[in-house]
């Protein structure tokens, strides 16, 4: 008797309490987002400071590094460098191949051969002959012994 009791005031305590609960958990509410905003704001903050920091050390290293081989280009091709990195590449003309001697500008190309190998055209029921005739007739051979060949089963061990 005395757990219903208690259930019942325990009901009746909650439902007085409920007006003051509610507005508690809309200020709760407020706060919550407001503070979700503020912290997310700083993080983002935080974050875009970061990659703003990492643009800025890449940007460095980048125009040293480019900058240091472009003085050993310079050096090596005594200011050819300088041209070749600044000027794109002008559009030039094909020209025809002149031979000259010791090192090939260009591969040998296959001749062209005058003669002409004639079609010939076979008739149905006409045997056709093959070069090499010893080898076709040792392979006519070998086929026609495959028929006779026995294939016997050996015991497994």
């Amino acid at each position: 008797m005395k757990t219903v009791f208690s259930f019942f005031a325990t009901i009746m305590f909650s439902l007085s309490a409920m007006p003051q609960t509610a507005a508690e958990l809309t200020c709760r509410a407020q706060a919550k987002e407001i503070a979700l905003q503020t912290y997310s704001s700083c993080i983002t903050e935080a974050r875009n400071t970061q990659v703003e920091e990492i643009r800025k050390n890449y940007q460095k290293e980048l125009a040293d590094l480019k900058s240091k081989y472009d003085k050993e280009l310079k050096k090596m091709g005594n200011g050819s460098a300088k041209k070749t990195s600044k000027a794109p590449p002008a559009a030039r003309e094909v020209q025809a191949p002149v031979p000259t001697k010791g090192i090939a500008k260009q591969l040998p190309g296959k001749p062209q051969s005058s003669e002409a190998i004639p079609v010939q055209t076979v008739t149905e029921g006409t045997k056709v002959v093959a070069v090499g005739s010893e080898e076709a007739d040792g392979l006519e051979q070998e086929a026609a012994d495959a028929d006779q060949v026995e294939i016997i089963d050996m015991p497994v061990e």
